[in-house]
């Protein structure tokens, strides 16, 4: 089964081709504007270089946030065209399950942070297993200083950040966890469309995907929208 993964929730615009398990391909830039510009080229070189065409895949993978409004929407709506014009499956996967992948044999607590608007992140637990990464709690969207409280007050173990929003929040982490808090490499802290599509991969095999206009948006918290006065 070949999926291509699709990965715009944050500033790198990432795109990959899975084949069962194994990653064919993989293209990632970073680019805090311009996902709408640069992602449909990126996925034509991936695909010319793989010698394949958008009719050869068997579906489609779509990080589906939480994350960045207007990027988010960039990979949404190219990867829903992409899969009804070849009348192809789509699955949708949370950024923050991706990223958590990432880490999979970890030992340990997994927390994925995202930024969001207000000052706020987004973030959820994990943990490795055996079957892979499962998830310990809901999708959260909290301060920075209310998530180290929260786990700080309920750690009991050791636990390894990653995510930009853990990069750029980590002395906050540090300073109420200490040692045991820890923060992924800098390979494993932005989630990558390899990812993406091995998830996309695996989740179709087992239950199959969606048709392309019923998949949505990740939102923990309503996008801010500006009343004009």
């Amino acid at each position: 089964m070949r999926v291509l993964g699709i990965e715009t929730s944050t500033s790198v615009i990432s795109v990959a081709v899975a084949e069962d398990s194994k990653v064919l391909g993989e293209f990632s830039l970073t680019a805090k504007q311009g996902h709408m510009k640069n992602l449909l080229p990126l996925i034509d070189q991936l695909l010319s270089g793989l010698e394949i065409g958008v009719g050869d895949l068997d579906g489609f993978a779509v990080s589906v946030g939480p994350g960045s409004f207007t990027s988010l929407r960039v990979g949404l709506t190219t990867c829903k065209a992409l899969a009804h014009t070849v009348k192809k499956p789509v699955v949708d996967i949370p950024t923050l399950d991706v990223l958590a992948w990432g880490l999979q044999g970890v030992p340990g607590l997994i927390c994925p942070v995202i930024t969001a608007r207000r000052d706020e992140v987004y973030a959820a637990l994990y943990v490795s297993s055996e079957q892979g990464i499962k998830r310990l709690s809901s999708y959260l969207a909290l301060s920075p200083i209310g998530l180290a409280e929260r786990l700080g007050s309920e750690l009991r173990g050791k636990i390894i950040f990653t995510g930009e929003g853990a990069e750029a929040n980590w002395p906050s982490f540090y300073e109420c966890l200490g040692d045991k808090a820890s923060l992924a490499g800098p390979v494993r802290m932005w989630p990558r469309a390899g990812q993406t599509a091995v998830l996309g991969v695996k989740i179709l095999s087992e239950e199959g995907g969606k048709e392309p206009g019923a998949v949505q948006a990740l939102y923990v918290k309503p996008p801010a929208i500006r009343r004009q006065s």
